[in-house]
């Protein structure tokens, strides 16, 4: 890993707050990059042990479940029960039911074996209940979106959401720029308020102009004319390569750390760095960290919703044994109240029972 980039701090003296905000920001940035490698570092070994160790608990717990709606299937097809303990089983086959075929993992014949288990139980076939389900949420994100949705065949929430994102997108890009809406007369600013802002739109202007300049020295200094040799001459295009790629992300950082692989900087160089220029240098290596931020935070919600993990705070990828340890715990008990479930109606009494005690569960759970 390249050396941080820092201005040093003399004993007899101290750095200006440009100089400690610089500092902090490359200190910053650098964590940033560091955890999101180890987030690229760990994903794979985490996704091989969740698949040894999770997803056949999972895939167990499945399988219970759905020798319990056979079960049940079965024992719905003899007489002899209440018609409230026929409604609440019925109610049960068709949940069970609706979560295999939901799983998208059955061939055709598959589905249509359990679709028909479904529909034997249910006031509403399972096509012509997810028809109506999905009829109500095109309605409703036609008035959202003002998007004509009549003429979509899905059959899914997923791909229903994607349809209509794809046909948002395009429906901006054929249309250009909104138009905004009008606003009211904007109040007169104050003399210090349009200092302020004339202040903040020089800052930003400046920031761009600091990034071009750096990008013109790197530039300069690696043009292939300069190379000694071939090998010179291939190390300058692999260099400039970088450069080039840091300056179309607005990569400062980069920039600076190529600089000082090259010599063209050193820390001496930076502390004398005028304030304008490192307040320059801030604007840019602010907005940077602040996408950074947000490049993690996707990383580390896309992590969580890829293995079904519940999110939580300060999520560390050098450290995910424990989380590991209770995906495994969660399963584990799932899978093991479906082979619970399972045990109890296996026979027509236990059926019965497991019934009862399912009620009462309810009647505490909600009162």
């Amino acid at each position: 890993m390249s050396r941080l980039l820092t201005i040093p701090q003399r004993r007899d003296e101290t750095l200006s707050p440009a100089q400690r905000k610089f500092n902090r920001l490359q200190q910053q940035i650098q964590e940033v990059r560091e955890r999101l490698a180890a987030w690229d570092a760990a994903w794979p070994g985490f996704a091989k042990s969740h698949a040894e160790s999770v997803v056949p608990l999972r895939q167990l717990a499945e399988q219970y479940r759905r020798e319990t709606a056979i079960h049940l299937d079965h024992w719905l097809s003899e007489g002899g029960w209440s018609q409230g303990e026929r409604g609440a089983l019925q109610d049960l086959v068709c949940e069970l039911a609706r979560e295999v075929i939901e799983d998208h993992g059955l061939d055709a014949g598959q589905q249509a074996w359990w679709k028909d288990l479904h529909d034997r139980h249910a006031e509403l076939g399972f096509d012509a209940e997810n028809a109506h389900h999905m009829a109500v949420l095109k309605r409703m994100l036609e008035r959202q979106t003002g998007l004509d949705l009549r003429d979509l065949e899905v059959d899914n929430e997923a791909d229903l959401m994607r349809h209509v994102r794809e046909r948002l997108h395009a429906q901006r890009d054929a249309e250009g720029e909104p138009e905004e809406a009008p606003t009211p007369k904007p109040k007169k600013l104050s003399a210090a308020q349009r200092k302020r802002q004339a202040e903040r739109e020089a800052v930003a202007a400046q920031a761009q102009q600091s990034l071009r300049t750096v990008f013109r020295k790197l530039a300069s200094a690696l043009h292939p004319d300069r190379a000694s040799d071939a090998a010179d001459g291939e190390r300058r295009t692999a260099l400039m390569q970088r450069a080039n790629a840091a300056y179309a992300a607005e990569d400062l950082l980069g920039l600076l750390t190529l600089q000082l692989e090259i010599e063209q900087i050193d820390d001496a160089h930076l502390r004398g760095a005028s304030e304008a220029q490192l307040k320059h240098f801030n604007a840019v290596l602010q907005e940077q960290f602040d996408e950074l931020q947000s490049e993690l935070a996707l990383k580390e919600r896309a992590f969580c919703a890829e293995f079904e993990l519940r999110p939580r705070q300060g999520l560390n990828p050098a450290k995910l044994a424990p989380v590991l340890a209770h995906a495994v715990a969660d399963m584990r008990a799932v899978a093991y109240e479906a082979k619970r479930d399972l045990a109890c109606v296996i026979s027509r009494d236990g059926t019965r029972r497991w019934l009862k005690k399912r009620k009462a569960e309810l009647r505490v759970d909600f009162g």
